[in-house]
């Protein structure tokens, strides 16, 4: 079985020399195998082993045992051991969640933690063959799509590694009674109260009794077949990712026109890795939510929709808007701004300056140049106003700021933000947009100032 093991490592690239391996063991049989396999390599593949065991608080004295139990093979094996407990009960009921849900991320949660404090790179999990079929009906039950069907990966984000995912069951208890090894026994794998165990107990043994006594092998090759397709894909995908949006950490721009031009399936996909890319996870968000997002190019401008993680949508005049968090800045500007001095917008991150300048430059993006001597008063920052008037650059007359928005296709979402640099009488300058007419340069002004802002990074 090592033998098979190293050829699934080498296959998968799963372990490199040198690797700081956090294995995640239970007690279980599948778990105390993968360490006394990954244990009886250690020299040969060059890696340190670290145990990392947590108590979810569900079954009293027999969880404490099997704490006991891992603690006991760490000490004989000389394998560093940590421990966490946790309320998993508790936990559940605070955040409306399944127990399953619950501690699969505490756990996740707890091996990162150990990963942090080993310097360690990979976190090593014992599923096997048998788990995953298990995955695929239970993805299948809830509702899946390609991606589902394929069940566990062997590597997840270049960390997570399976390395018995090509072992079934039966072959992992003949190890560890070949080696002599005893592990504990989870009574509630063993109670038909919980999903997996009924599609582990009644499903999968009725299929093979009265359908297909091949059918794990059949679930398999087709995890194969949709791995490579979906693999084609989702490079397929982020090409064209890469290529048509905007994309930062934590708003994602996507034109209405791009996305019309897509087939429904790469839509789809498109989302999904959207969502990924700002979130990490896919968790709640299901099928309803990303058609919901796809249909917001069908509805009107300055339409929103909120979703699961704090997830804004926001339908732009071109383009869909996936925003993490807070769709709006803070508000509240009102500063007096000296020339020269300069003003931190410190809730808005943004800062502006007025300086005087014998000379100007124009084509900057973040700065323009103003006749000083046309300034009624003293200069201030605010926020727009309702009834707001401004007359752009070149305009004969004004207009309603509103309708500047409008015509600039300034999104409504943030048009109360903007900072408008005013003095007692007009609006001179649209931070970021434009100036107003009354106040332009020309060959004769002789009192320049200008004005720019910055955007802070905190």
């Amino acid at each position: 079985m090592l033998h098979k093991l190293l050829k699934t490592i080498d296959r998968y690239d799963m372990i490199g020399s040198g690797d700081n391996i956090v294995v995640g063991v239970s007690g279980g049989a599948d778990s105390v195998a993968l360490l006394h396999m990954l244990y009886s390599l250690r020299y040969r593949l060059n890696i340190k082993l670290f145990v990392a065991h947590i108590n979810h608080g569900l079954r009293g004295q027999d969880a404490d045992m099997d704490a006991d139990y891992v603690r006991k093979i760490c000490r004989e094996w000389d394998v560093p051991f940590f421990l966490d407990e946790v309320d998993i009960k508790a936990l559940s009921k605070s955040h409306s969640l399944s127990e399953e849900e619950v501690g699969r991320k505490a756990r996740y949660d707890f091996y990162e933690k150990v990963l942090l404090k080993v310097d360690g790179n990979k976190i090593a999990l014992g599923h096997h063959r048998d788990d995953q079929i298990e995955t695929i009906l239970y993805n299948i039950i809830r509702g899946t799509g390609m991606e589902g069907l394929q069940g566990i990966k062997p590597v997840r984000d270049g960390k997570i590694i399976r390395p018995l995912l090509e072992f079934d069951r039966l072959s992992i208890e003949r190890y560890l009674k070949k080696h002599d090894i005893v592990y504990r026994h989870d009574r509630t794998n063993y109670q038909t109260i919980y999903t997996r165990n009924k599609i582990r107990l009644e499903l999968i043994p009725y299929i093979e009794r009265t359908l297909n006594q091949g059918f794990k092998d059949s679930i398999i090759r087709m995890t194969d077949i949709l791995g490579e397709e979906d693999d084609f894909l989702k490079k397929y995908t982020e090409k064209l990712m890469e290529k048509n949006l905007d994309m930062n950490a934590n708003q994602i721009t996507i034109s209405i026109d791009f996305l019309q031009s897509c087939h429904q399936a790469i839509k789809r996909r498109i989302i999904r890795r959207c969502v990924e890319h700002l979130f990490g996870s896919m968790s709640d968000i299901g099928k309803v939510h990303i058609d919901s997002i796809i249909n917001m190019e069908r509805l009107p401008i300055g339409s929103i929709i909120d979703l699961p993680w704090d997830l804004k949508v926001y339908r732009d005049y071109d383009d869909i808007l996936l925003i993490r968090g807070k769709m709006h800045r803070e508000k509240g500007i009102c500063a007096k701004l000296e020339v020269p001095s300069t003003v931190i917008l410190d809730k808005h991150k943004m800062a502006i300056r007025a300086k005087h300048v014998a000379k100007w430059c124009f084509g900057a993006t973040d700065c323009v140049y103003i006749d000083g001597d046309a300034i009624i008063g003293p200069l201030h920052i605010r926020n727009r106003k309702d009834g707001d008037r401004f007359k752009p650059l070149g305009m004969q007359g004004s207009k309603k700021l509103k309708d500047f928005f409008i015509d600039e296709k300034v999104p409504r979402y943030i048009r109360d933000s903007i900072p408008l640099v005013v003095d007692g009488e007009n609006i001179i300058w649209v931070v970021g947009y434009q100036i107003g007419d009354d106040y332009k340069i020309s060959k004769d002004t002789e009192n320049v100032i200008e004005l720019s802002y910055i955007n802070i990074k905190r």
